[in-house]
């Protein structure tokens, strides 16, 4: 499998460009990801930080929903005055606040879907999610990375999204 896009990294717009306070992206099905990475870009015109927290649901349209559980890798930058965005590897968490700064951010959070675990009576969770809160007159957007279990010689948004 070649290893980048769009047979080895599919990405897929789960959070269109949208002001966002509160904003609560769609649902996508990972249970044939072997791993995914949740990009959140937003700009800040104000000082202000966001909070942005992966869900796990068992159904599609979010039943079950809860916080992931358990702690997951995370990257984060900012470009304040325009310069460079730098990822920097931040601590390990199940979700993750951004820094109070004008200027655009940019959160990389990697989430094994194997790890996700399943509900006490439901079933397995093997949707994701995310919310984000704060962003309250800025635009955000996110992106669900995902590098899929096995080669689709023609990959589709039908495998992810329902």
């Amino acid at each position: 499998m070649y290893p980048f896009i769009p047979e080895g990294l599919f990405p897929i717009t789960i959070g269109p460009a949208a002001l966002g306070n509160t904003a609560v992206t769609e649902y996508i099905n990972v249970s044939k990801a072997e791993m995914v990475w949740l990009v959140i870009q937003h700009t800040n015109v104000a000082a202000t930080d966001q909070v942005i927290t992966p869900l796990k649901a068992y159904t599609a349209v979010g039943g079950g929903s809860a916080v992931l559980g358990f702690n997951a890798p995370i990257w984060y930058g900012t470009a304040v005055a325009g310069l460079a965005i730098t990822l920097a590897r931040q601590t390990d968490a199940a979700n993750f606040t951004t820094d109070a700064l004008a200027g655009v951010h940019i959160t990389v959070i990697q989430i094994d879907p194997a790890a996700l675990g399943a509900h006490a009576t439901l079933g397995d969770y093997q949707y994701l999610s995310c919310t984000c809160v704060g962003a309250v007159g800025d635009y955000q957007t996110v992106t669900a990375w995902v590098k899929p279990r096995y080669q689709d010689p023609e990959p589709s948004t039908a495998s992810w999204i329902v």
